[in-house]
């Protein structure tokens, strides 16, 4: 064979190994071979968030009793805070998870792609419950405000604060896990 032929097919090869390498790569940047990004609905119902203790609360009467103790997950970023509860199948006794709020304000949650009814339970910034919106319908996008200003939100296992006895004005208490 030629020496010339050999080099070209042998340029061609390399090319080609060499676009082979690059396209997976660049290729979704620029819209080659790459599917349409899925909308946060389409998430596959396979997945579902864990719970993570990372605090501990409880609800005290005006009578100093406790009405029940709860083990605390904690949104405190906005993406923990966007995430909350969606896609949890269950909640498992005795937990619940404390949003964190950047400002003590009238707050409003909702209900998108979160399965299970959850009690949404808005507090103070002293630790007093200011409302709830007991047993919130899943998959429900329709705006659950507060009556008054929260700085924390806790939601919980849907009922759950009425069979406890949780009300307005009573007492948050809560610490983080060292």
């Amino acid at each position: 064979m030629n020496r010339k032929l050999i080099v070209r097919i042998g340029g061609i090869l390399v090319a080609v190994a060499i676009l082979g390498l690059v396209i997976p790569v660049i290729g979704p940047w620029i819209g080659l071979g790459s599917a349409p990004n899925p909308k946060r609905a389409d998430v596959s119902t396979d997945f579902e968030p864990q719970f993570t203790e990372e605090g501990m609360g409880a609800f005290v009467a005006e009578n100093g009793d406790t009405l029940a103790a709860f083990r605390l997950e904690l949104a405190e970023t906005t993406a923990e805070t966007t995430q909350g509860m969606m896609f949890r199948r269950s909640v498992p006794e005795g937990t619940g998870m404390l949003f964190i709020m950047p400002e003590e304000r009238f707050q409003s949650f909702w209900m998108r792609n979160t399965y299970v009814p959850l009690d949404i339970i808005y507090v103070s910034s002293d630790g007093r419950v200011v409302s709830i919106q007991a047993n919130a319908q899943p998959m429900n996008e329709t705006p659950l405000p507060s009556e008054g200003p929260a700085k924390y939100v806790l939601e919980i296992a849907g009922g759950r604060s009425a069979a406890l006895g949780i009300i307005p004005g009573t007492q948050l208490l809560w610490k983080r896990n060292i």
